[in-house]
């Protein structure tokens, strides 16, 4: 079994019933294999793959149906799953000198632009506590406190604000921003 063709058959399983996930039996039948190889083969690469169980609907009073496991994901390496330390390393160097900036909206309003800190759950490689310990320490940013929101309803917060002066900053200093307005 070749990963490229697993891919391939998933997609079109995928688009033919209209979902976001292939059930396994299924993607098998279609391959020509048994639904056991096909299984055996996921779980001897288990970072090329995003299986769940799936338990389908209630419909007309019946009960749920048991689907069985289902492919959310097909990946061609470790590296482009999210889930793996092989995405993370990858992520890691293309992050190296760059820093995300975020933008604060309140009732779709632009407040700023900041520089958000990594909470360690989503993001573990754009703006982590390093990165940005060693930007504080070179003097290129600072906390500051500041105000969004309005009367009756305004939010105090201490942030890393992003402006002109930043950006210049942090590109004297060597690094990037992936802002774009």
């Amino acid at each position: 079994m070749e990963i490229n063709e697993i891919k391939r058959i998933v997609e079109l399983v995928k688009m033919v019933n209209c979902e976001n996930w292939a059930v396994i039996s299924e993607v098998a039948k279609e391959m020509g294999v048994k639904k056991t190889a096909l299984m055996q083969f996921i779980n001897d690469n288990p970072k090329l793959f995003k299986v769940v169980p799936y338990i389908g609907g209630i419909t007309n009073n019946a009960k749920a149906k048991n689907l069985g496991l289902v492919i959310k994901n097909v990946y061609n390496s470790a590296d482009e799953n999210p889930e793996t330390e092989e995405w993370l390393e990858v992520q890691k160097k293309a992050w190296d000198k760059k820093i995300h900036i975020g933008a604060r909206i309140y009732y779709n309003c632009l407040e700023y632009w900041f520089i958000p800190e990594d909470d360690g759950k989503e993001g573990k490689y754009r703006n982590t506590p390093e990165k940005i310990q060693e930007l504080v320490d070179a003097g290129v940013i600072k906390k500051i406190r500041t105000c969004y929101g309005g009367l009756g309803d305004a939010y105090y917060e201490e942030v890393f604000i992003f402006n002109d002066d930043v950006k210049k900053a942090i590109e004297d200093y060597g690094w990037t921003t992936d802002f774009n307005k």
